[in-house]
């Protein structure tokens, strides 16, 4: 017996299952990537940069959302154009397999539609874009910071008295007045590093050898988040930093705190801190008024800096803003703080093999020798005019 088979029947078929399981796998694909988008747009943690405080930060965020509207129109159209196609053009159980479309040259009109509506999008967002790159790269009349990066940390400078002489060193926290826009000389003292602190302003490249001009303000008082965002080693993803912003009779109280130098403390268990800092930490740290000379600039990092201690406890974090120096109740985060001290590459991934880090003291010192060391620092300044939400 022969069976007839109706090829072009069976070949319709096979065409639009192929069809079909082609648009839903592109409706499944295109289902993860707006997924992925969404959770990659997604604010981590306390750095959320859809939210700008700054003048700086807005102007960015304006120009990012008109350019992210222009773009969803953009997709929109063609995501429905695509749908269009798709439908319209299907496979139909009365089509011929073997029966070719209509071959036509082009279409200039639409030619020309497709490609001049996009020359005129980018037309205006480089109008709209290229001035605000100029300003926002221009400086201000307000007061100069020194930021300097390094692994993995950051150092900020302030010349108060602006006579060539940094008054105030800090690390991890910038302080600046509110309502007034400061000028950021960026530097690095080893590798590529990047300043970002997204409610303030965006991202800009700290490169060895070289010093870029940012500028930030806050028309509010608060504390703003940011990190490193150009990779820059192993504990990259580690080397956050904070601005606190004051307003203006609590910024004057703490720049007149920061210009004190620190005393010997006359507790035992103090003093024995102190002494044991002396043998063990001076070669990297400084403490103004007391060991400000061994380590100034000279640190045995590859750095050559390492962060100024003199007024730890007026910070809110160390480590570079990795751990919390308070606790929620106020109290000093003593157990956070002494196991750092007791091994600091346990706490935070670095080289100190390397001169990149604090080393362990594990093999040095016990645990009474820790404690007074850690009471020792305690007594350096007091709590900091604002405190983390």
């Amino acid at each position: 017996m022969k069976v007839k088979i109706n090829t072009s029947t069976e070949g319709t078929t096979r065409t639009m299952r192929k069809q079909g399981s082609l648009f839903g796998k592109t409706v499944r694909l295109s289902g993860l990537l707006l997924a992925a988008a969404a959770l990659a747009s997604c604010a981590t943690g306390r750095i959320d940069p859809t939210d700008p405080v700054g003048e700086n930060a807005k102007q960015i965020d304006g120009i990012m959302r008109l350019s992210g509207y222009m773009a969803s129109a953009v997709g929109i159209f063609v995501a429905a154009a695509v749908i269009i196609v798709i439908v319209k053009f299907r496979a139909r159980p009365d089509d011929d397999p073997n029966e070719l479309p209509k071959q036509i040259h082009g279409n200039k009109k639409a030619e020309l539609t497709w490609t001049l509506i996009p020359v005129v999008m980018l037309v205006f967002l480089a109008i709209v874009t290229i001035p605000a790159v100029f300003d926002l790269s221009g400086k201000s009349d307000g007061r100069t910071i020194k930021v300097e990066g390094q692994q993995w940390w950051w150092q900020f400078s302030y010349d108060v008295d602006e006579d060539g002489t940094d008054d105030i060193v800090t690390a991890n926290e910038i302080v600046i007045p509110v309502g007034e826009e400061i000028n950021l000389e960026i530097h690095s003292n080893d590798v590529i590093h990047s300043f970002w602190i997204p409610q303030l302003n965006g991202k800009k490249d700290a490169v060895p050898g070289r010093i870029h001009h940012w500028r930030i303000s806050s028309p509010e008082p608060g504390i703003f988040y940011g990190e490193c965002v150009e990779f820059c080693g192993l504990s990259h993803a580690n080397m956050q930093m904070r601005a606190v912003v004051l307003n203006s009779n609590d910024y004057e109280a703490w720049v007149q705190q920061q210009l004190q130098p620190s005393t010997i403390p006359t507790s035992a268990a103090a003093k024995r801190g102190y002494e044991l800092f002396g043998r063990h930490c001076v070669s990297c740290h400084v403490i103004d008024g007391v060991y400000e000379s061994a380590a100034d600039g000279n640190a045995n990092l590859l750095s050559g800096v390492a962060p100024n201690l003199t007024h730890l406890m007026t910070r809110t974090s160390f480590a570079g803003s990795l751990f919390e120096l308070y606790n929620d109740d106020g109290s000093a985060n003593i157990a956070e703080l002494r196991e750092w001290v007791r091994d600091a590459p346990d706490r935070k991934p670095s080289r100190p093999d390397n001169r990149q880090g604090m080393i362990s003291f594990v093999e040095t010192l016990n645990n009474s020798e820790l404690d007074d060391l850690v009471t020792y620092l305690l007594t350096l300044g007091g709590k900091p005019p604002l405190m983390p939400s």
